[in-house]
């Protein structure tokens, strides 16, 4: 595993970031848009058993991949996966924020630890200390097209969520089944069977939030595809989807809908 600590140093730096290496070499993840990769492979053959500080001075290429100047020295942690506590896996899957609390000395780490839940997404070291605070962002899937979806993304990223718009039923399947709690699903459109297809996959996932665009008659034709196929309770899913406030435009339909969201993530309600 490995992170940078050096976000002033990085312009392009995202603190989500971070990287796996795996013993054949390959990669799952990204750290600095995969500029360091060989470093890093490099460094897993090393097979070193705790966690330490390498700093890595940038060539030309690399410098100008992350956007600094050549020569430019940056701090990353890297630490076999088992040096690391071993909650920490399922909180990732799981999505959930967590914080990596490392002691170190001369660079190496003497031990690490899950520190409080964090509010923000950091990352603090100093020489005897790395306190990594990750605070997952929430993706809104969005399947259909037109104006509302557009209204829908744009709403959506004004909050700070991650938005994934398809009107590939394929595609919008794959993403559905990869959700979290913390996620959101929205389907629109007059296509019963690839939205039916849309919900179903997000029924089976963890998606806290599935949101379902439409007068009641396309909810019943939902509704009764689902139904035909053995999917009854859909107790989950808010159709209409959106806070009943009058909305009318697709800019209100979509305040609308994302408020939902933030209250079924924040209170688990919005009666």
């Amino acid at each position: 595993m490995a992170w940078c600590l050096d976000p002033d140093r990085a312009p392009r730096f995202d603190p989500t970031d971070a990287v796996a290496i795996t013993p054949g070499g390959g990669r799952l993840g990204s750290l600095l848009g995969g500029a360091i990769d060989s470093r890093l492979v490099e460094l897993s053959l090393l097979e070193a058993t705790e966690g330490r500080v390498v700093e890595v001075e940038l060539d030309a290429i690399e410098s100008q991949a992350i956007g600094v100047d050549p020569g430019t020295t940056l701090r990353i942690y890297f630490a076999p996966a088992d040096s690391l506590p071993e909650d920490l896996w399922q909180l990732l899957l799981d999505r959930q924020p967590v914080t990596i609390d490392l002691a170190l000395a001369e660079g190496r780490s003497t031990g690490s630890s899950l520190g409080d839940i964090p509010t923000v997404t950091r990352v603090v070291a100093d020489d005897d200390r790395v306190v990594c605070e990750w605070c997952p962002t929430a993706t809104l899937v969005i399947y259909g097209g037109g104006p509302m979806a557009s209204a829908l993304a744009q709403a959506a990223s004004f909050v700070g969520w991650n938005v994934e718009a398809t009107g590939s039923t394929e595609a919008a399947v794959a993403l559905a089944t990869s959700l979290s709690a913390i996620d959101g699903l929205v389907v629109m459109g007059h296509d019963t069977e690839g939205v039916g297809r849309v919900v179903q996959a997000a029924l089976v996932s963890s998606a806290g939030y599935i949101g379902s665009i439409g007068p009641d008659s396309l909810q019943q034709d939902r509704g009764d595809w689902l139904a035909y196929r053995g999917v009854t309770d859909l107790s989950r899913v808010h159709g209409p989807a959106g806070l009943p406030m009058g909305a009318k435009s697709p800019e209100e339909v979509a305040i609308s809908v994302v408020a939902e969201m933030i209250g079924v993530k924040n209170v688990g309600s919005t009666d």
